[in-house]
């Protein structure tokens, strides 16, 4: 899932990405974030790309959302109609 992790940057992998509404759900709601400058997803990889402002969202505040990146490993098991509401409730968390 999680391909690379650098200050500013978060890329990430996942069959989730694929899916047009749970990409889109999971881009708008991380763009709320403040310090959070782009959220995109390549639907043709599959890859999910976060780039941040690091003096806005310090490594400190951000290791809070790694829970999120690691929990949605599990919600490649769900069906795609469970899945958004798991994602919502994984980002009320951030």
């Amino acid at each position: 899932m999680l391909e690379s992790f650098i200050e500013g940057r978060v890329r990430l992998r996942s069959p989730l990405m694929f899916d047009a509404a749970f990409a889109e759900r999971l881009s708008s709601g991380l763009l709320k974030i403040g310090g959070v400058r782009k959220a995109e997803v390549n639907p043709r990889t599959g890859g999910f790309l976060l780039e941040y402002d690091r003096a806005r969202l310090p490594l400190s505040l951000l290791r809070r959302a790694a829970p999120l990146f690691s929990q949605m490993d599990a919600l490649e098991n769900l069906t795609a109609d469970e899945r958004l509401p798991a994602l919502e409730t994984l980002l009320k968390t951030l």
